[in-house]
């Protein structure tokens, strides 16, 4: 399982909740994308262990990019099945279109912005949740 996560600033819970519920299918704080679809490719939730999972350093990157810690943070799990990579740019550039706050995948510490993802930038010679190419890179491939 990856994950995505999005570190949001001056929201409420409420009104993030409103906009997950026009991007996905949702039953109380748990949110399924596509929509009317059976085969899921993201899990969509609230996550709070941002404090006791995160490595000091990490908090640190949170607080230069965003000038504090967020508010509030979403998480998206995404499916091993498929490659999931369009579906999780578009739910974090969703958000991001939206509120405030910047994006982190599994693959580095890097806060991205909403136009460091839409402009395709790199960080160590890749982009935003760029899944394959650090697996290839880690194989040696």
């Amino acid at each position: 399982m990856r994950s995505v996560f999005v570190h949001l600033i001056g929201v409420t819970k409420d009104a993030v909740r409103d906009r997950l519920s026009e991007f996905a299918d949702g039953v109380d704080d748990d949110w399924r994308y596509p929509r009317s679809s059976n085969l899921h490719t993201l899990e969509i939730g609230f996550y709070y262990d941002l404090e006791l999972e995160s490595a000091p350093g990490d908090l640190e990157a949170l607080r230069v990019s965003l000038g504090r810690l967020p508010d509030l943070i979403v998480f998206a799990n995404i499916s091993g099945r498929i490659p999931g990579d369009v579906e999780a740019r578009h739910f974090v550039t969703f958000l991001l279109r939206h509120f405030c706050g910047v994006a982190q995948d599994d693959y580095t510490p890097h806060c991205w912005t909403l136009a460091e993802i839409e402009s395709d930038h790199q960080v160590s010679g890749h982009p935003f949740f760029d899944y394959d190419g650090w697996h290839r890179e880690k194989l040696g491939a």
